[in-house]
């Protein structure tokens, strides 16, 4: 297909902001025959001219008003004229509506050239597909792309805040902290307890990971919060020796307990028990991390009698072991 060079002629007696004039030309754009070419060359003008009375609208604009004759009939007035004048200006061109025509020649050109070995039928049929594919496509992408830049943007929490805390802390609790942030992370998230929360939960329940509950076989079942194996739950059980206080006086007795294959998985069950047991509704809507220790004691997670003022102090262990030392809490 030759390519139409655009040469500039008398501006049709036509507002540029004709709207039926328009739809002529967009009618004409998907014809096969050679009114196309004229069309495309029709539609750059107009697209030319309507640039054009932008920019003389914005440079009105910028003027500021005249402030003796400025009326609503003045600026009607003046808006007409600046149609006209666009138009005029479009006539011998700017250089606008020749770029444009390239750029669509070009591209007309392209898809002929890739359904030329194609069947009529098939050329016919692909727009809809691609249209679906590309829309499909461009959805995930998007979808991803803001997924991955609201990672990057919530990537520093608190448990950072925590790691940087605990920097002169004892090996075994950094380790502990920095292996369980994400999960942690995760874990507050779907819970809406507090992240520093759930971490002193974990370490206060497995002793910084020194004494999670084992198998048989010494392997880890990876219970880092505890939670016990009731009538509801059909995952793996391990028994274990276990204290339980009585009316403050502790007792060692048997119990069974959720196992898991990851800490992951036991971070994600603790926050589904969490955000699931009517018992635990109160904990997220507290005002503050104390209170939500406060409030998941109260709720009978556990049978110390010291349990919320454990984890307060390694709450607040967190905040504030810096340099060298530190005390280890439960």
């Amino acid at each position: 297909m030759a390519f139409v060079r655009y040469i500039p002629r008398p501006a049709e007696q036509a507002s540029t902001l004709d709207f039926s004039n328009l739809d002529r030309l967009k009618r004409g754009l998907y014809k096969s025959d050679g009114r196309a070419e004229a069309a495309q060359a029709e539609v750059a003008h107009q697209f030319e001219a309507l640039f054009l009375q932008q920019l003389l609208k914005q440079a009105r604009q910028a003027s500021g008003p005249d402030t003796l004759f400025d009326s609503a009939q003045t600026r009607m007035a003046q808006s007409l004229r600046d149609e006209q004048m666009a138009s005029a200006l479009a006539t011998p061109g700017i250089g606008l509506a020749q770029a444009l025509l390239d750029q669509m020649q070009g591209h007309n050109q392209a898809v002929a050239n890739e359904d030329a070995g194609s069947p009529p039928e098939l050329a016919a049929s692909r727009l809809p597909a691609l249209r679906s594919r590309i829309g499909d496509e461009a959805r995930q992408y998007v979808a991803s792309s803001i997924t991955a830049l609201l990672g990057k943007l919530t990537s520093h929490s608190v448990a950072d805040d925590i790691i940087g805390a605990i920097e002169g802390a004892p090996r075994h609790i950094r380790d502990f902290v920095s292996s369980m942030a994400d999960a942690a992370r995760s874990a507050a998230r779907e819970s809406g307890l507090p992240e520093k929360l759930v971490l002193s939960q974990a370490a206060l329940e497995s002793g910084w990971g020194k004494r999670e509950i084992r198998r048989e076989d010494g392997s880890t079942t990876y219970n880092l919060f505890g939670i016990k194996a009731g009538g509801n739950w059909h995952g793996k059980v391990v028994e274990i020796m276990t204290t339980e206080y009585r009316d403050g006086v502790p007792v060692k007795i048997r119990q069974p307990f959720r196992a898991y294959d990851s800490y992951a998985e036991s971070f994600a069950d603790y926050a589904r028990l969490i955000s699931g047991n009517s018992r635990y509704s109160a904990v997220a809507a507290s005002g503050s991390a104390e209170e939500a220790a406060r409030r998941i004691q109260e709720a009978g997670y556990a049978t110390d009698p010291a349990y919320a003022s454990k984890l307060i102090s390694i709450m607040g262990y967190f905040e504030t072991a810096s340099g060298a030392g530190g005390r280890e809490s439960a």
